[in-house]
Order: structure tokens, then sequence, then C-alpha cells
């Protein structure tokens, strides 16, 4: 990267605490008209004072699992958020399961091996937006060696190697046509055969159509093995990881990556939508946008990605969107879809908030459906 931008990204996201000003709102929502096409459109905006360094922003799970799915307004309350948006697309019929990787303060949540637009976060609350440069893998110390596998906490399928973690549940729902490798605090004590219970403080290797000598062989009792997020580039440093898409902006201008990430055709038509950015004075921004009144249909992400730019930002992207689509703010259900998702953003505060003690947090207020403000 040339001096110039990496000078750039250290004073946009170094979130220096002397830049708040005294009484100033970390927080504020708001809503307004758009179109699209002809169409009515409301955006439900909040804007978050990343200078300020009260405001953690973070990933909350549905019951706090891999797999599950919960409303927006129970993960927000249950994680004391003072705002929240929906996060990763999903997928599955019987159980549901994250759309690409899902990191959460260095723990691998889940990955789906899809590489598509994300958010990262850096150990020293620096933003990324783009496709991450993230491997996950099996790390064996004593031989050196790292194992590509199929995905973390997702349905294994045919000749695929998955690894559950306790995230995922008590046991691995696996069927018997594979052999399983349980390991405990970084070390291999048993094998499976389907189903296997998953130790809290581990995680079990499932492999597809392998044998029993094979497995042990390939997985010999005693030996120390790491589930492991091997990163590179500007993702070296990232602990947080929530997968959405497309890229809609990128260094303040349109960069509607749809085609490039070969996002299903269902997902081009106008719909509800959410999305995050954010802005060169350190704001990050989530909105949802839905179709107003009579109006059918939503926003294109065309659409979306100009709306986004126009607020300022200069990197966003796309999260789970139609039915999907829900905020929270400040104890108040902004707008919800209809189905309960699996993950969402939350921005919670710093359990020792930098202030004078007795001095309250202002929040601004909540704006309702009434219009702009």
């Amino acid at each position: 990267m040339p001096f110039l931008g990496v000078l750039f990204l250290f004073f946009v996201f170094a979130f220096p605490a002397y830049a708040v000003q005294p009484g100033a709102s970390p927080l504020s929502y708001r809503s307004f008209k758009d179109s699209d096409h002809g169409h009515a459109l409301r955006v439900h905006l909040i804007e978050v004072n990343l200078k300020d360094p009260r405001m953690i922003v973070g990933v909350a799970l549905a019951h706090g699992k891999a797999s599950g799915e919960e409303r927006l307004r129970g993960m927000a309350e249950r994680t004391n958020a003072l705002a929240a948006i929906n996060g990763s697309f999903f997928q599955g019929r019987h159980m549901a399961s994250s759309v690409g990787l899902l990191m959460r303060d260095g723990e691998i949540i889940a990955d789906s091996r899809h590489r598509r637009t994300s958010l990262g976060i850096t150990s020293d609350r620096q933003f990324v937006i783009g496709i991450p440069k993230i491997q996950t893998g099996l790390l064996f110390p004593e031989r050196n060696r790292f194992q590509a596998i199929s995905g973390v906490n997702q349905p294994r399928r045919t000749h695929q190697t998955m690894v559950y973690t306790s995230r995922f549940g008590k046991r691995t729902g696996t069927n018997s046509w594979g052999r399983e490798v349980v390991v405990e605090k970084n070390k291999i004590i048993g094998y499976g055969t389907g189903n296997t219970l998953i130790p809290r403080s581990g995680y079990v290797i499932s492999a597809h159509g392998r044998s029993g000598r094979e497995i042990q062989r390939m997985y010999p009792l005693g030996q120390r093995v790491i589930l492991q997020a091997k990163a590179s580039g500007e993702w070296t440093d990232v602990r947080t990881v929530i997968t959405g898409a497309p890229h809609l902006v990128h260094q303040g201008r349109i960069h509607n990556t749809y085609f490039q990430e070969k996002l299903q055709a269902s997902l081009k038509a106008p719909n509800s939508r959410s999305a995050l950015g954010y802005t060169h004075n350190q704001k990050l921004l989530l909105i949802n946008v839905f179709p107003e009144g009579k109006s059918r249909g939503g926003v294109t992400y065309t659409r979306l990605a100009q709306i986004m730019r126009r607020l300022g930002a200069v990197e966003a992207m796309g999260l789970d969107g139609g039915g999907s689509t829900s905020l929270y703010f400040q104890d108040k259900g902004i707008k919800h879809g209809p189905r309960p998702v699996t993950n969402a953003l939350i921005i919670t505060m710093t359990p020792r908030p930098l202030r004078i003690p007795g001095q309250k947090i202002p929040i601004s207020r909540f704006c309702g459906f009434g219009g702009d403000c």
C-alpha cells in the first residue's frame, strides 16, 4: 500500500478519545424518504461515532450458537446492545447456517468457504471491507503442517472434512457415512462414527468417506491439533469478521460487485435491504431500506450504493435483506422483516466507560416512523 494510503488509514481509524466533544452523542437515528425508479422508499439510518472509545462494534449470535435463528430485538436485548442490524446471509431448510466467514474476537464461529465481501475488525479497532484473505484449517504444530478443511459448523456433504465446535450444539448431527475425530484442549482424545458428542473445550473433525484405519493414521491419538484462521495482507490482524455482499462503495466510489461475486439471481430484484459502511470522519453507518406506503418491491443494489455514497460512505457493503431486513435502536425495534436471523452486528458500550462518574451518555432521540428528523 502507498505511504499516503497507510497514513490516511492510520488517521481515519486510530479512534483517538480526545476527538470526542464533551456531551456529544455517540449514537443517532433518523429516517428519510427516497425513491428507486419512481417507487417510494423509506431509509432508516443509525450513525455511530467511532471516535468515541466507549462504542464497541461486535457480533451477536442467535441464542449464542453458530446455527439457529432469533429475532434481532431478542439478540440486541440479550447482549445489552444500544443498536443492531441483521448480519450474514444464511441457508438451510432444517438448520440455518451462515453463508461466508463469521468470526468473533478470534473465535471461528462458522465458515461455509464462500469468500464474499465482508467487514473485518482488527484488534486495534480498524475496519476492513473486502474479500477476506483468511483460510480456516487445522494446524499440526508437531508436523509443522496446515490442513485446509471444507468448513466450520456447516452441514457435512459428500467427501467433505468439516469441523464442529461447541457453538454448533451438543453433537455433530452427522450420519454414519464417515469417521470423526474428537479434539479436546487441542489434543486428539478419541474417535466416533457419527453424531459425536462435541467437547465444550474442543471440537470434532468429521470426514465423510474415510475408513476408521485411515482416520487413525491421519489423526493419531495424543497428537496436538489447532483450529486456526490463517490470514494475510490487510486481514492479518483481523479478529472479527461478518460476511455480507455485495461491495457497494469502495474508496468513495460506486463499486457494485453483484456480478463479480456471483450472487444468486433472485437477489438482483428490488427488495428490502440492509447495508453498512463507514465515512472518512470515522462514523459507522447502518441502514435499512424498505418500500414506502403502497409501493412494492424495494431498492436495487445500485440505488443502495448511491444512498450509501450520498451519506458519506467511503466503504460500504450489503448484508442479508428481504425478510431478514431488521434494525434496532435503543430499546426500540425500528422495523423488522418477518424472519428471525442467524447473527447480527451490534453496538455496545464498553463495561468501563471513560466518563465522569454519574454522567449519562447522551443518545439522540428516536424519531419513529413519522418522517425525517
